[in-house]
């Protein structure tokens, strides 16, 4: 009978659409809820797949679950087997997505930590890419038990999540690397302000994009090699500290000049 519950359990979390009661296939994604689906979640799910098209690791024959499972039995589940925490988990091919969302408004309500507000596509887009890790890399390289460092895990997604608006012309690493200097020197624990909604996430998810920013955008490196580099964390940290500083200093100049 133990054997019969646990492997229930193991099928639900790893095949959540087949507990969910309404459906709604659009493009490579199949939406899944308990829930009337709104229409509207097409619109995150178009700009989210924009942003993803931007990886190296894009699959254009890729197929998404998006698992919509706030205040469901299926997220308490989760909750027990794997921890509170998350706004969103990946789980194979599914981005179950676990807090209260507004996609009329692009809105998923965070509540771990503190209530803010998060860009659904760019939350949609954050756990694609987990996706694609583990397809590119294998699922033995890419779960919750091993991984590589947590920048290198997390800040990918982040960099591509937010590549909208790390392509703006009003868009400056040197500025962000400082900001971040800034926040962390003052921080008392992990958590430290992202930029918008009020949220705070773990240091590494900033620290890790700004990494993986510079190593991708100044340094021309791609996602495959910063994997396989083993220059340590605090090495390249201090390189993209001094390239800072550097280019801080000549904008100071040229603003004399």
């Amino acid at each position: 009978m133990l054997l019969i519950i646990i492997s229930a359990l193991v099928t639900i979390i790893l095949f959540p659409q087949l507990v969910f009661a309404n459906k709604m296939k659009y493009k490579n994604f199949k939406v899944c809820s308990n829930d009337k689906i709104n229409h509207d979640i097409k619109i995150p799910l178009d700009n989210a797949i924009a942003l993803v098209q931007r990886s190296e690791l894009y699959d254009p024959g890729y197929k998404y679950n998006i698992i919509l499972c706030h205040n469901t039995f299926y997220n308490k589940i989760d909750d027990i087997l794997l921890g509170i925490g998350p706004a969103a988990r990946a789980r194979l091919n599914n981005v179950i997505i676990k807090v209260r969302i507004d996609p009329t408004d692009n809105l998923a309500f965070a509540t771990f930590h503190k209530e803010c507000k998060i860009n659904l596509a760019y939350l949609l887009a954050h756990e694609m890419i987990h996706c694609l890790q583990a397809k590119k890399y294998g699922i033995m390289k890419f779960n919750p038990f091993r991984h590589p460092e947590f920048w290198k895990l997390e800040g990918y997604p982040e960099y591509i999540s937010r590549k909208t608006q790390l392509s703006s012309k009003d868009h400056s690493l040197a500025n962000e690397i400082e900001r971040y200097s800034n926040l962390e020197s003052k921080a008392t624990d992990i958590w430290i302000l992202l930029e918008e909604g009020g949220c705070e996430a773990p240091n590494y998810y900033y620290k890790g994009r700004l990494m993986i920013e510079y190593l991708m955008d100044i340094k021309h490196m791609s996602y495959d090699q910063i994997l396989k580099d083993s220059v340590s964390e605090t090495t390249i940290f201090k390189e993209m500290i001094k390239w800072k500083d550097s280019t801080k200093t000549k904008m100071v100049i040229d603003s004399v000049q």
